[in-house]
C-alpha cells in the first residue's frame, strides 16, 4: 500500500514556522488509517495564533483536526490515537474540559506531555491516528455494551 497525501485548504497547512512553508503533510493515509499531523490554533489562512485562551485554543486546535480527518474520508468518531503537547501542564484541567466535548463515546488512547512551544503563543499542538472507511467506532461501543450486557445476564 503507498502512502497518500492528505491536503485541505480548510486548515492550516501544518508547520508552525513563521514565513516558513511547511515540510510536512497535514495528514497521510496508508491502508486503513490516516496519521494526522500536529495541528494548533491557526487560522488557516493567516496561519495567526487565534487567541492565547488555553480553552479557545484547543477547540481551534481540534477543529483543525478534524478538517484534515474528513479530507481523508473520516471522522473523530473513529480516532484511535492522540498525541497531545501542552506548553504548560497547569492548563491540563482546562485542556481535558474542551478534550471530553470532542471525543464522546469511546475514547481514544492518548498520550499528554508538557512540551516547548513550537511557535510563539501555541499553547497546545494536537497530532491523531484515525481508521478510514468501515464502521464508526460509536456502533461498535454499542455492540461491545451489548455483548457485555448479555454475559452479565447469563
Amino acid at each position: 500500500m503507498k502512502p497518500e497525501v492528505v491536503y485541505t485548504k480548510a486548515a492550516p497547512r501544518t508547520g508552525f514556522s513563521e514565513g516558513m512553508e511547511s515540510p510536512i503533510a497535514q495528514g497521510v493515509k496508508c491502508g486503513d488509517f490516516v496519521f494526522v499531523s500536529g495541528q494548533g490554533p491557526l487560522d488557516p489562512v493567516t496561519k495567526q495564533v487565534l487567541s492565547d485562551d488555553i480553552s479557545e485554543q484547543t477547540r481551534i486546535t481540534l477543529d483543525n483536526v478534524v478538517r484534515v480527518l474528513e479530507a481523508a474520508g473520516t471522522s473523530l468518531g473513529n480516532v484511535v490515537k492522540v498525541g497531545v503537547f501542552l506548553r504548560d501542564m497547569a492548563d491540563f484541567d482546562a485542556f481535558n474540559r474542551v478534550f471530553r466535548e470532542y471525543f464522546k463515546g469511546v475514547q481514544p488512547a492518548r498520550t499528554t506531555v508538557e512540551a516547548a512551544a513550537p511557535r510563539k503563543g501555541v499553547n497546545v499542538e494536537i497530532d491523531a491516528i484515525a481508521a478510514v472507511g468501515g464502521e464508526r467506532r460509536r456502533g461498535a461501543s454499542r455492540a461491545v455494551k451489548r455483548s457485555k450486557k448479555s454475559k452479565r445476564s447469563k
